[in-house]
């Protein structure tokens, strides 16, 4: 995000329509309809809507075609009555409609609806910070992010810059073109010149913080720097779609800096959930699936809260202080600096602007700030790689703030690989430097990576790997049941069990047990190949490999068949 007045864009939001969506509600809950929806289908004859819908019982996580055919159900039903469907995520249980108003209490007392978010229109909100988070200290023991992707949601990414090239999608790539939800491809270049900048700050090759991490590209954004929530949302799914293809590109953080406000939210205390259920659960399936989410907190100048996205909770919300002075002289004097001072126009919570001196590590005047923001990160000037070449002398802004995060996140992931989002997020938001911001009386520690690098050493240690895996009998069919089965692992608090028909576990399905052993099922007219491996998991955020996989043979019918003896 980029302070008011700055040429970088900003990120505005602004309700227009809905979305349902809300993994794990009781069926006997009411949907979570944010007032600005009602708002809209009273005014209008029609609201379009991201609906999220309820996970079905029976459905785990990563089965498409079963997940797909649950929600065709409700559909027809809806269609039925007037609603028209806009547009289906593959990995995201969310349906984006268009329905009449009168519909809306339908939809909303629906057992299978979790939740009706807006949509809400975005752009992008836009010094050496590295130094001042003692990222060297770090990067000294070897780890500069390599093997890790940090997925970059902006306006794309400029792949052919020396610092973020070669683009592609094979091995050995700088820059992975996942995908572009403005136009709808898989060229996700940089129109706009934002994103460029982003990426280049967390992982560029020669000066990003994780110079040897891989940017995963997704354009969100246009070339004005604006987009909605469903773009927003289809990046996202993209992501879920690499994780669930076995994530070859190792995507542990995902950055946006992004977001904005709107009549639900402008901002105010606490998290935001229940403004966007939509947004909620898209974050959720990201960090169960191992991925830290960073964003940008704002550059309105509220002191009551954070903006739109950060004010989910389930983010790691990051403002922005000075990484050092910054001289503002037209031409600096020969004995030194004649001022100081900068000066931002007038924002979300600031009518008259703001002007402030630099100085290390001072909270800048224009950061949105609350009970909601994580952690601190530097803004003002960093010198960030530029779209079509050479270097922005001045990147600043929250959106700069994010990334330097994203950065220190992405080494922490490969120094502590067995580590969860919720024990990286710990070490973040739990070292370096305090920060009291005056205008709130809230304190949140400036991010300092040798600190947090130190905090994870004797963190939450990981679990060992299960071992003894077998499953019993050795043959599957469709009316019978084996039971997959492994030796306990003494620190373990939960397991993760993955299936899947192919070796790799590419598209595998899961499943979370606290016990030693699970029941194996399957059912297809064909024969198969059921592919099982586990995991131990401990909840304060620590994980152990996976284990040996084993194989079961599944054939559709069970024994022997029935030979009939006719007699004449």
């Amino acid at each position: 995000m980029a302070p008011a007045g700055r040429e970088i864009p900003r990120v505005a939001v602004l309700a227009m329509s809905c979305f349902l969506a809300a993994p794990g509600a009781r069926a006997d809950e009411m949907a979570i309809v944010p007032p600005s929806v009602w708002s809209q289908a009273a005014r209008s004859e029609a609201v379009e809507c991201l609906v999220v819908l309820r996970d079905v019982e029976g459905v785990a996580a990563g089965q498409d075609e079963a997940a797909a055919g649950s929600q065709a159900a409700p559909l027809a039903r809806w269609q039925s009555q007037g609603a028209e469907v806009a547009r289906r995520f593959e990995h995201l249980r969310i349906v984006r409609l268009r329905v009449p108003a009168r519909l809306l209490t339908t939809l909303a007392t629906d057992p299978q609806v979790a939740g009706i978010s807006p949509i809400r229109l975005a752009r992008a909100l836009r010094k050496e910070g590295k130094a001042l988070m003692r990222v060297s200290g770090v990067q000294v023991k070897g780890f500069l992010g390599e093997g890790v992707g940090i997925a970059i949601l902006d306006t794309g990414v400029d792949y052919g810059h020396p610092e973020l090239s070669p683009g592609g999608t094979g091995p050995g790539v700088k820059t992975v073109k996942l995908f572009d939800a403005i136009d709808n491809d898989q060229d996700p270049r940089d129109k706009q010149g934002h994103g460029t900048s982003v990426a280049g700050i967390a992982a560029g090759g020669d000066g990003g913080v994780a110079s040897r991490a891989t940017v995963v590209a997704v354009r969100v954004l246009d070339s004005e720097g604006e987009g909605d929530s469903e773009q927003i949302l289809a990046g996202i799914d993209a992501v879920l779609g690499s994780l669930h293809d076995g994530n070859p590109y190792n995507i542990r953080v995902l950055n946006m800096s992004l977001g904005g406000y709107g009549d639900d939210w402008q901002p105010g205390s606490g998290t935001c959930d229940d403004v966007d259920p939509a947004f909620a659960a898209a974050f959720d399936a990201l960090t169960r699936a191992g991925v830290l989410v960073v964003v940008a907190s704002g550059n309105g100048g509220c002191s009551n809260g954070v903006a739109w996205p950060a004010c989910m909770s389930n983010v790691l919300a990051v403002g922005a202080v000075y990484d050092d002075e910054i001289c503002m002289d037209p031409i600096p004097m020969p004995f030194g600096c004649q001022s100081t001072r900068i000066s931002f126009e007038a924002s979300q919570c600031m009518d008259d602007g703001c002007s402030q001196d630099t100085k290390t590590d001072r909270i800048t005047c224009y950061t949105d700030s609350g009970s909601k923001l994580g952690v601190w990160a530097p803004s003002h000037c960093a010198k960030a790689t530029r779209k079509g070449g050479g270097y922005e002398e001045c990147f600043g802004g929250t959106s700069a703030a994010a990334p330097y995060t994203s950065g220190v996140a992405a080494l922490l992931a490969q120094a502590y690989p067995r580590h969860l989002p919720s024990a990286l997020r710990a070490a973040l938001e739990q070292t370096g430097n305090p920060r009291l911001d005056a205008r709130n009386n809230l304190t949140r520690n400036r991010v300092d990576a040798l600190a947090a690098f130190n905090f994870l050493a004797g963190y939450c240690p990981p679990p060992a790997t299960p071992t003894d895996v077998r499953v019993n009998p050795v043959g599957l069919c469709e009316d019978r049941t084996a039971t997959l089965s492994w030796s306990a692992v003494a620190n373990a608090d939960q397991y993760r069990v993955q299936r899947a028909e192919s070796a790799d576990f590419a598209g595998a399905s899961e499943e979370v047990t606290t016990s030693a052993s699970v029941l194996v099922s399957h059912a297809s007219t064909a024969p198969a190949t059921i592919h099982l491996r586990v995991r131990a998991e401990r909840t304060c955020g620590s994980l152990s490999a996976w284990s040996a996989g084993v194989s079961v043979a599944y054939s559709p019918q069970c024994g022997r068949q029935v030979r009939r003896h006719l007699t004449r």
